[in-house]
């Protein structure tokens, strides 16, 4: 445990650098870009989300499944083997993408006009996914300040290619891509020279094909995945403007502070919980884990939503003050992938990844479903309520699959418990603020009962492992 808190640390540490440049530039893209533009920017983004998936068919997974299974020119030639398989993919959609680039802008945007912004986003691919891939690498290797220092180089690289590219030379919107990708270029030249000693020139096909195996199965997950995040765009530009997507895309990022969490969790939680399942104590951690990491979250979520509003009238610009409503919801709905984690380990460690891409899919009708009948009545309102109900559902769904799978006690009546108050004022947020003082002292009460709750399930927590250390003295 202390290696999984010293690494989600290290790991956050990093995503909270990476993740702090997204902050740093939304008072210069809202006050350099309209709520339009603000929304064209989004929509390429989800486009090259959306294609992402097919140049990693999660091989990524498949990576961490089998890393520490292997060792020498072995190990080797395994990692070679991903990165050859996912750069020739990254290379292949990026081309589909440029040469479809003009029919792909007059689907979304009605006009071709964009065809130029996908042809440079789509070039950020092979790119983005190498170093995907290439920090995988130094999280397993646990080179941890070599990950920081990588992430902070990348951070700096964009940060000062946007303020040449938007701020001084006025590129506009074509100004923020060729910031992206000249900023990536130079930051995956420096992650390549710290990972070339991992590498040989040699690949393996039968190592592909263990991993393929292992990865097809997760496939449908994460498009399930990526459609979760993303169809609700496609419903905004049939149902809204691409304005109310712009104001929207805004409250995400506002919400990426629970992002953020999830992504330091994600990556310091993989390598935890594959070594924790080769203890016998496993099955007595995992539940206390459960209740550790809800305390901190669901106090984040609830604060978060209770202070949104001076959180947008401090980064963003009148325009876009609409935009605190949402939130709160949607910092609620990232959480709910932290915990969806947690207890989603009966179909990784019983190698059954099928089961992730049924309970992805059940989720993604709920989600299509919801999202047809609440945008129409409710606007954006009805994106975030059906944002909700799904990961909700999805949290609900696969924590019944997993321990179907595989056994794990976790606690259902404590876990609500926790998540009632965040969900009370998540949800309360959207429909409007008391006044400032009245905040203050319902955020001095909610600190008071997560610290508690935090508190108590620490010192169970502590005390478990000190009975597991005498056991295994006297043993």
């Amino acid at each position: 445990m202390r290696e999984f808190i010293k690494s989600f640390f290290s790991f956050g540490l990093a995503t909270t650098i990476e993740k702090l440049i997204a902050f740093m530039l939304i008072p210069i893209y809202t006050r350099f870009f309209t709520k339009v533009e603000f929304g064209v920017i989004d929509l390429i983004q989800v486009v090259l989300g959306m294609a992402s998936i097919f140049a990693v068919l999660q091989l990524e997974s498949a990576l961490q499944r089998y890393y520490y299974e292997f060792e020498g020119r072995t190990k080797k030639v395994y990692i070679s083997t991903i990165f050859f398989v996912i750069v020739v993919l990254s290379l292949s959609v990026a081309l589909i993408l440029t040469i479809f680039s003009s029919q792909i802008s007059l689907l979304i945007f009605k006009t071709a006009n964009y065809s130029t912004l996908i042809k440079l986003a789509s070039w950020q691919l092979p790119l983005t996914n190498f170093s995907m891939i290439g920090y995988i690498l130094l999280r397993y290797e646990k080179e941890n300040v070599r990950f920081v220092l990588l992430i902070a180089t990348k951070v700096a690289m964009s940060l000062i290619s946007v303020m040449i590219f938007v701020v001084w030379l006025k590129q506009g919107i074509n100004g923020v891509f060729y910031a992206q990708l000249i900023g990536l270029a130079a930051s995956t030249t420096f992650l390549f020279f710290s990972i070339r000693k991992f590498l040989v020139l040699e690949v393996s096909s039968g190592l592909f094909t263990r991993s393929i195996k292992y990865a097809l199965p997760f496939f449908p997950a994460r498009v399930g995945s990526v459609l979760l995040s993303y169809a609700n765009r496609f419903f905004m530009v049939g149902y809204l403007t691409i304005a109310s997507i712009g104001l929207y895309s805004l409250s995400l990022k506002l919400a990426s502070a629970i992002q953020l969490v999830y992504s330091a969790f994600i990556m310091a939680w993989a390598p935890f919980m594959f070594e924790q399942l080769k203890k016998p104590s496993h099955k007595a951690l995992f539940p206390r884990v459960l209740l550790l990491v809800a305390s901190p979250v669901f106090l984040l979520v609830a604060l978060i939503a209770l202070f949104s509003k001076e959180l947008v009238l401090i980064i963003a610009s009148a325009e876009f003050q609409e935009s605190y409503h949402y939130v709160g919801g949607l910092s609620l709905y990232f959480s709910l992938f932290i915990f969806k984690e947690i207890v989603d380990i009966g179909p990784k460690h019983m190698e059954k990844t099928k089961y992730l891409s049924y309970t992805f899919f059940m989720s993604v009708i709920i989600n299509v479903v919801s999202l047809y009948v609440f945008i129409r009545i409710y606007g954006i309102y009805g994106v975030v309520y059906s944002m909700l109900i799904t990961n909700t559902f999805l949290l609900i769904v696969s924590w019944v699959v997993s321990n179907r799978l595989y056994f794990i006690p976790f606690s259902v009546v404590k876990f609500v418990l926790l998540a009632l108050p965040a969900y009370i004022l998540s949800i309360g947020s959207m429909y409007g603020l008391p006044s400032l003082s009245i905040r203050v002292l319902i955020s001095l009460m909610v600190i008071g009962i997560y610290g508690f709750a935090f508190w108590k399930y620490y010192t169970s927590f502590k005390n478990q492992n000190i009975n597991d250390s005498n056991l295994n003295l006297t043993n």
